[in-house]
């Protein structure tokens, strides 16, 4: 896809530090940009199967989109063996079976030649201590991807798996569980938004952390 005027793109997890970042980096590129949240104009939790059909309803009266975004996620800290159970069967649902779920139903009304991308994270590439139920979340949904890709190739449609590195999102601030431990200063939401959105652009298959810097 090397041109985002006039296409129209649905981006999950829109008012985050790094979706409310894609919107605005694809709203200056001249997309049409349909953002869904929990909260605002198009409040929708995908977590909820009847959230997820109207939002299928949404995107079938907008005649198909010609992208979605993954932006979606929660994030947890603490080591294995001292988690609750109901937690880490909350942040699996929301890091990857809710997205794999959410794009199953909306597979079919992306255009040819369209896009999905999903942020699953630098967790994939390196072990962080305190972080496996995410870290398996996220790298189940980057397997996804490869998979995903070659389903859709007879459709022309690109498969992104982006994974930047620790980003300025304000995420680890608030963790479904946990405490983050101290970080260093992360790259910025503005900055990261406007590679995966070259990576679109240039048809790329994946953004490995060391490509963000």
């Amino acid at each position: 896809m090397t041109e985002m005027r006039h296409h129209r793109f649905l981006v999950i997890g829109a008012s985050g530090g790094l979706g409310n970042a894609l919107v605005e980096a694809l709203n200056e590129k001249g997309a049409e940009v349909i953002a869904i949240a929990k909260s605002g104009p198009f409040g929708l939790d995908i977590t909820n199967e009847d959230a997820r059909r109207q939002l299928c309803e949404l995107v079938v009266a907008h005649d198909g989109v010609d992208g979605v975004i993954i932006a979606s996620g929660v994030v947890g800290f603490g080591i294995h063996g001292t988690l609750n159970s109901t937690d880490l069967a909350q942040l699996i649902d929301v890091d990857l079976v809710a997205p794999l779920q959410v794009l199953n139903d909306l597979v079919p009304h992306i255009r040819e030649g369209g896009n999905i991308t999903v942020i699953t994270g630098a967790v994939v590439d390196f072990a962080t201590l305190g972080m496996a139920a995410y870290t398996a979340a996220k790298a189940g949904l980057s397997a996804s991807c490869a998979v995903l890709r070659r389903e859709l190739r007879s459709r022309k449609i690109s498969v992104l798996d982006a994974r930047p590195p620790h980003t300025e999102t304000g995420l680890a601030t608030r963790p479904l569980y946990g405490q983050a431990p101290a970080m260093k200063e992360g790259l910025s939401p503005a900055s990261v938004a406007e590679r995966i959105i070259a990576g679109i652009e240039a048809g790329e298959t994946e953004i490995p952390p060391a490509l963000f810097s």
